[in-house]
């Protein structure tokens, strides 16, 4: 961030939440209004198999990227990702830790929905809100793993049950009636008399759920002089449906986790809910994670990308649409802030459901608007955004933030233009470099209008200036019976 006057409100309002050490991380993922999506697109009931597969395909695209994951475990619309207890990602900030994966996780979701539903076309946009929680030993998280799929099998246990009783002709009403206050045993019989179901022939990713971890396997690189084969153990992504409340699975994994009796009584107590101070000026602010590799391999033009920067407006624009209590947004470049209003109580200001879904919402939005802009290309990489929640007490702190972030845009951009256009007229990248080396505001201006006729206040104002984003009252005519047209306002984005 450049030096201004108002870089305070980074040193002393930008305070990054660390996770405690030595403690296992579980980033829980779950999708919002998940029963209305089923629902609208038709999943099959109690279970949709390919649903399934997708959620475990994008639990598969996380291992890949996040090499600290060292398990994970889904069912339904949820996914729990365990970081390894010593992991120093993004130096354990939480913020920065949820949002990155919430947001992949929703990128990978909606990039492999054709591979999974390939006739089926996304209706309405899903997107998931997630929290993190620490667990500080090893007892802790097996309990927490063995909790989860213990709710995995009550719960697939009485919707088997449930949607028998439906397609038998019952309503949701008498099916819910019947199944009340019933143990395991009698839904066992339930579903063995009246539908011939043995509920353990059910496939087990339906019973289990879905545990995805790296396995040792043994594979073949070459032979020796005789023909003999000589193998080596390396690590390979797996997806299983097995049981993991006893102690068979660790024990024959014992490089995941080590061996602890499995109990998972107290696992609720370590889930806590972060919540904003109230009256207090919120700001989410999101960034494109490896924004430099993203625009390469996309070939975003430089310094500036038009359609880029649009598309990120009209991502924001959405944002405003999707949450009635964001009142201002400004954006440049890859980042976009956006201002909530400071008596929100959007998730009763809970902050790990505020920064999840607000981060998951502008990835959904941002690829469902890549085509509006980018027609002649394909999204060749998922993008995938990071994103931070600041608090502001007083609203010119508030203005003093804005003000930072667009004084950060007119060095920045100042900047790059300089340096692309060393780039473009034959000067390498280190030349460019060492050229604009100490140089001011001015003397890059000078450097512009001497080398190369341009002059930089005359760049569009998207370029200099960033994108705010803002509803403003404005008038429209109304008919009115019997009498002339009247006027009335109202607001618009």
């Amino acid at each position: 961030m450049a030096n201004s006057e108002y870089e305070y409100v980074k040193r002393e309002f930008e305070l990054d939440s660390l996770l405690p050490p030595s403690n296992w991380i579980v980033v829980r993922i779950d999708g919002c209004h998940f029963h209305r999506f089923s629902k609208i697109h038709t999943f099959e009931k109690p279970n949709d198999e390919r649903a399934l597969r997708l959620m475990n395909a994008c639990a598969t695209s996380m291992l890949e990227k996040f090499p600290d994951i060292v398990f994970a475990y889904g069912v339904s619309d949820e996914y729990s990702f365990v970081f390894r207890e010593e992991t120093e990602f993004y130096q354990r900030r939480e913020s920065k830790i949820l949002s990155l994966c919430v947001s992949y996780f929703t990128s990978v979701y909606v990039m492999k929905w054709k591979d999974f539903f390939p006739n089926k076309e996304l209706k309405e946009p899903p997107y998931f809100d997630g929290r993190v929680v620490c667990y500080p030993n090893l007892k802790t998280i097996r309990d927490y793993l063995a909790w989860r799929q213990v709710d995995c099998h009550i719960n697939n246990q009485y919707n088997t049950c449930f949607w028998s009783l439906v397609k038998s002709g019952k309503t949701e009403k008498e099916a819910q009636q019947a199944l009340k206050g019933t143990f395991s045993k009698d839904k066992n019989e339930l579903l063995s008399q009246q539908f011939q179901i043995n509920y353990d022939d059910e496939p087990a990713i339906f019973r289990k759920g879905s545990c995805v971890y790296r396995d040792k396997v043994e594979t073949m690189v070459k032979t020796d002089r005789c023909g003999n084969p000589i193998k080596r153990t390396r690590l390979v992504i797996t997806n299983a449906n097995v049981d993991i409340i006893g102690p068979e699975f660790w024990e024959n994994h014992p490089y995941i986790l080590r061996e602890e009796k499995c109990r998972y009584e107290n696992v609720m107590k370590f889930d806590i809910n972060h919540r904003l101070p109230p009256c207090n000026w919120t700001v989410v602010r999101i960034d494109i994670c490896k924004f430099e590799q993203f625009s390469l391999i996309h070939s975003f033009d430089k310094p500036n990308d038009e359609a880029a920067l649009r598309l990120m407006n009209a991502s924001a624009s959405l944002m405003m649409e999707s949450f009635p209590d964001i009142v201002f947004g400004y954006g440049f470049s890859n980042e976009y802030s956006f201002v909530f209003q400071d008596k929100t109580e959007l998730y009763q200001r809970q902050e790990s459901l505020i920064l999840s879904s607000c981060t998951s919402r502008f990835t959904l939005f941002y690829m469902m608007k890549w085509k509006d802009f980018f027609p002649n290309k394909d999204l060749v990489e998922p993008p995938h955004f990071e994103a931070e929640l600041l608090c502001y007490p007083k609203q010119k702190i508030l203005c003093d933030y804005l003000s930072s972030r667009q004084a950060e845009c007119h060095t920045t951009n100042q900047y790059s233009t300089c340096f692309w256009m060393l780039v473009k007229s034959g000067k390498s990248e280190n030349e460019a470099r060492e050229i604009l080396k100490g140089t001011l505001s001015k003397d890059k201006n000078e450097l512009l209008f001497q080398q190369f006729h341009l002059n930089y206040n005359n760049e569009p104002a998207v370029f200099r200036k960033g994108s705010c984003t803002y509803r403003q009252k404005v008038e429209e005519s109304a008919d009115a019976e019997g009498r002339e047209n009247t006027t009335r306002e109202r607001w618009d984005l």
